[in-house]
């Protein structure tokens, strides 16, 4: 599974490499040679997709190496701290961008030439970033991956920008008016900082052991753990997310005069369960209480779906 995900992860992570730099080649010699902002600020954004790309190729390279003794619950992490990087990455472009843009404005200094290889220019980043997107969308949810996503989430922004380039370049050509040139160049490094803050916060959950909204696994495992017989109340629910795998915790109640061999059994028919309703669950620890067991438990999802109340104890 781990090298299947990052044989998949690094033919991505290399196309997306290989076609940024190609874009970000072109756009930037463009932005110099027509003097367009709007054009050079797209190609410093392919500029830092190039780094993303990189950047992902190595979080997924690290996040498939199997558990050790520093990292006893394995790497996948790494995923969520490297779409950290890349949004502060993005962030630092976009900044930059703004800061050029406004300078211009204020200074008239907008002239763009050659509008016409501005246009067949921004026409094939349109085209090539669409792919892209769609491509590293298709990785990121095949192979669960958030710094997939995240990346995914930065070239549709970027279809977004490029078509803005090209559309402003059209109405230049029209108008006349260059300082258009330098608006679209300040409109297209907003865009660059909101997307950067969304994927920046995005992994909040990951790495806060919480779960975003709209998971439905706290059910699933409820209605797993329904299934076992001589299982009663599980409560003290707890699943924290790792990459593409689920930790699950949780506390269940068995008749107190069971075997200690008899009630292991069941926590595994437990396990089992649950592994069998959730895909990508990693590993699932059971903690075995006597029926009518009452402790003061503050903390966990119980079986109403509510945090931290253990009251269903009429066994």
């Amino acid at each position: 599974m781990n090298e299947d995900r990052a044989s998949v992860a690094r033919m991505g992570s290399i196309i997306g490499v290989a076609g940024n730099a190609l874009l970000a080649v072109i756009k930037v010699f463009t932005g110099f040679f027509t003097g367009s902002m709007a054009i050079l600020a797209d190609g410093v954004d392919s500029t830092t997709d190039i780094l993303t790309s990189i950047i992902t190729w190595i979080s997924t390279s690290v996040s498939s190496k199997p558990p050790d003794a520093q990292h006893p619950y394995g790497h996948e992490r790494a995923d969520a701290v490297a779409s950290k990087i890349v949004s502060m990455i993005i962030f630092f472009a976009g900044a930059q961008l703004a800061m050029s843009s406004v300078q211009k404005l204020f200074t008239g200094e907008s002239s763009v030439e050659n509008l016409e290889l501005v246009i067949v220019v921004a026409a094939i980043s349109s085209v090539t970033k669409y792919f892209l997107y769609r491509y590293k969308m298709s990785i990121g949810k095949k192979i669960d991956s958030s710094v997939f996503v995240a990346d995914a989430m930065n070239m549709k922004l970027d279809i977004v920008i490029s078509l803005s380039v090209l559309g402003g370049s059209i109405f230049v050509g029209v108008t006349g008016l260059q300082i258009i040139d330098s608006i679209i160049g300040l409109v297209v490094s907003v865009l660059v900082i909101k997307t950067s803050i969304e994927i920046f916060w995005e992994t909040n959950y990951e790495l806060m052991d919480g779960l975003k909204p709209g998971d439905n696994v706290y059910n699933i495992i409820f209605e797993a753990v329904e299934r076992v017989p001589g299982v009663h109340n599980p409560h003290k629910v707890r699943v924290r997310k790792m990459g593409y795998k689920y930790l699950v915790d949780l506390d269940i109640e068995v008749d107190p005069r069971l075997s200690v061999r008899n009630a292991h059994f069941l926590a595994k028919q437990v396990e089992a369960a649950i592994k069998k309703d959730q895909e990508n669950v990693y590993d699932v620890h059971v903690h075995i209480e006597p029926s009518g067991n009452v402790e003061d438990e503050n903390f966990g999802i119980d079986s109403s779906r509510e945090f931290g109340k253990n009251t269903d104890k009429d066994h």
